[in-house]
């Protein structure tokens, strides 16, 4: 078993776990509202940058939502020590949701070895629209080189949409609509993926703190 070094802080294996759930979860979501506020009161230029942050954010709770959806799959591994690996790219996004959209709740639960407390999380997931509609997004946040770009910055014209844009091989950019009720429709979904994985994880912490035991 890796010992307290392993983990950032010398935390113990469940502590790093627990501050994992309460923290690096709940960032994206935290970031995504507060930007959401900022928005109502900025200058349009900056407006525009803020819906492009709250985007991040959105790709972001999507690539933990699957990071802690891999690592609680795969318990061969220590969950831990999953939760520390680096971010899953485009291909795993992919592949959770072709997963996700066809699993039944009751199934995930099975698939991740969680007890009913995780049930709502798991109902929660199933029941996002259309997860495929943010795919863009996560690739872009995945690439090593991405940016955010705003055509008409310059104030010649006024800015009506931003682009999530990759450079490098594969050059590819995401258009986005610039108007608060789009921001606010990203801030919810990334509410609602930062919560769900919350959900997993919090169910096993609490089947891991009340069996009192290590992997």
């Amino acid at each position: 078993m890796p010992d307290s070094a392993t983990y950032p802080g010398a935390l113990s294996e469940l502590d790093f776990v627990e501050c994992y759930s309460q923290s690096t979860l709940r960032k994206p979501q935290v970031a995504a509202d507060s930007a959401l506020r900022t928005l109502v009161l900025a200058s349009q230029g900056d407006r525009v940058l803020l819906v492009g942050l709250v985007a991040e954010q959105l790709a972001e709770a999507a690539r933990r939502l699957v990071a802690v959806h891999d690592a609680l799959a795969d318990r061969t591994r220590n969950i831990a020590r999953s939760l520390s690996a680096p971010l899953p790219g485009i291909e795993a996004w992919i592949s959770f949701i072709q997963g996700a959209a066809s699993c039944p709740a009751e199934e995930m639960l099975r698939r991740l070895n969680l007890n009913e407390t995780a049930l709502d999380a798991a109902v929660r997931l199933r029941a996002q629209p259309d997860l495929s509609s943010i795919t863009p997004l996560v690739a872009a946040s995945a690439s090593l080189n991405a940016m955010i770009l705003v055509p008409g910055l310059d104030g010649r014209r006024a800015p009506n949409e931003l682009l999530l844009a990759t450079g490098g091989t594969g050059t590819t950019a995401v258009a986005l609509g610039v108007r608060e009720e789009d921001a606010a429709m990203l801030a919810d979904i990334t509410a609602d993926l930062s919560s769900i994985a919350r959900g997993f994880l919090g169910a096993y912490l609490s089947a891991r703190r009340g069996a009192g035991r290590r992997d």
